[in-house]
């Protein structure tokens, strides 16, 4: 039974909270309309971990192919600019596209998840989707940089906003034994997505041009989530509040610390996506080599991601995680460095998939485990507002970069930047370890957290 309190106590690791009868009957309905309802008063409440739960959960798989997909494969679209369209353009100046998905998509999660408590998941999603039909086809005819920064960059990261922010709070609600499954399932379409926009971007761009690209990935993406929306059913109600942020939350440890995590994460953890195709074509490969690249990346994060899922609900999200970001930095700096052939670049892709983008998955399962189920959307969206400020830094420092001090000849610095601050979101995440284990009864070292 959850206490009146909406914050979890520093004490609970991996339980899930259930609404009392009275603030379900208390709850304003027209908060919770995508919540079933049995007759005209009461929503219906379904136990954690039932089989419906994984209607919704396949729900947000697929539309993260879309969400995701368009920056996961955003190197194809880079490499394009930078070597073809925009010859002779900063790789800084071009990083603003897909920085800014990034940046939008996170950075105003914030407000877009406090709307999908108070508003519904449904009503905010349909939103997302009619902006980044129209962020598509309206970067379909840019002719200058600022346009698509505009159109592709900022358009259409604040529609993924809309579709990211309940998105993210569905699959921790709806589990509790496997809830680390359940999220790395839902998350791993970001990757398969990556897979399938990598390839059809890249052969569209090669066969029909980047302008139809861009119209086509507007269409699929308008009719394909906005059937996937109707599937988006909360398993409680949220509760009726006042304020916009969840600012309990910021009275705690555990949220700054996954804040700050998700700043660092985010502003090393681009760069490998945006720039292996560069450095494929500086190892005399072709642009498709540099997208083949893409697929191997995205293949691996699909295992990757449902692995980490299932490790976690054995050994813990937090060991998982802080075990996964340890090993990222080891695969990086060496075998990226070194590369002085593309052999050496598949395995990177591979090993990097699989272990690097955990934490995406992992961080909304640490946040439901220590936060209320029903609030979910707007802590992580504060939590995301922190990992959009890293995105958007991170990506114009890696830009920097290249362009001053790699020279457009290697990666080496741009590598060494990455890899510090993954190695910095290890050493939060090991904090929030030592934190967690500190407040509770049991301070074994070995334990899972």
């Amino acid at each position: 039974m959850a206490s009146s309190d909406p914050i979890k106590d520093d004490l609970t690791v991996e339980s899930t909270p259930v609404l009392s009868q009275t603030s379900i009957n208390s709850t304003d309905k027209n908060a919770c309309s995508d919540v079933q309802h049995n007759n005209e008063e009461e929503p219906t409440i379904r136990p954690p971990d039932c089989a419906f739960g994984w209607i919704p959960t396949l729900a947000v798989m697929v539309n993260y192919m879309f969400i995701f997909g368009a920056s996961n494969s955003y190197g194809v679209f880079s490499t394009y600019y930078l070597n073809q369209k925009f010859v002779g353009t900063s790789a800084s100046t071009l990083s603003w596209i897909g920085s800014l998905i990034t940046t939008f998509m996170l950075g105003c999660s914030f407000l877009t998840g406090a709307l999908a408590d108070k508003k519904g998941y449904r009503l905010t999603a349909y939103i997302g989707t009619v902006l980044c039909t129209a962020a598509y086809i309206l970067a379909s005819f840019a002719k200058e940089v600022w346009q698509l920064i505009l159109t592709q960059g900022i358009l259409f990261g604040l529609g993924a906003s809309f579709l990211f922010a309940p998105s993210v709070s569905i699959p921790p609600q709806w589990f509790s034994k496997h809830r680390g499954l359940a999220s790395g399932v839902a998350v791993a379409g970001s990757s398969l997505g990556g897979l399938w926009f990598t390839a059809a971007t890249q052969a569209m761009i090669d066969n029909i041009g980047a302008e139809w690209a861009l119209r086509i990935l507007g269409i699929l993406t308008f009719v394909v989530t906005g059937v996937m929306n109707l599937f988006y059913f909360r398993r409680v109600p949220a509760k009726p509040r006042k304020n916009i942020l969840e600012l309990q939350a910021a009275k705690r440890l555990t949220f700054w610390l996954v804040s700050l995590e998700s700043f660092a994460m985010y502003t090393g953890y681009w760069a490998l996506t945006f720039y292996i195709g560069t450095t494929a074509r500086q190892l005399g490969g072709t642009f498709q080599d540099g997208s083949n690249l893409l697929l191997v990346l995205n293949a691996g994060s699909v295992v990757g991601r449902i692995l980490a899922g299932l490790i976690a609900d054995k050994f813990g999200s937090i060991n998982t995680l802080l075990l996964s970001l340890l090993l990222t930095v080891v695969i990086e700096m060496p075998l990226w460095i070194k590369a002085k052939s593309l052999a050496p670049l598949y395995v990177l892709c591979a090993l990097y998939g699989m272990v690097s983008p955990t934490f995406i998955s992992l961080n909304p399962v640490i946040v439901s485990n220590h936060f209320d189920t029903d609030v979910l959307a707007s802590v992580m969206g504060m939590t995301n507002l922190f990992s959009g400020i890293g995105g958007l830094v991170g990506n114009q420092v890696q830009g920097v970069i290249y362009d001053k001090y790699d020279k457009h000849e290697q990666f080496t610095n741009t590598i060494v930047f990455s890899a510090m601050f993954v190695l910095f979101a290890g050493l939060v995440i090991a904090c929030l370890r030592f934190h967690i284990i500190r407040k509770g009864t049991d301070r074994r070292f070995f334990q899972k957290v």
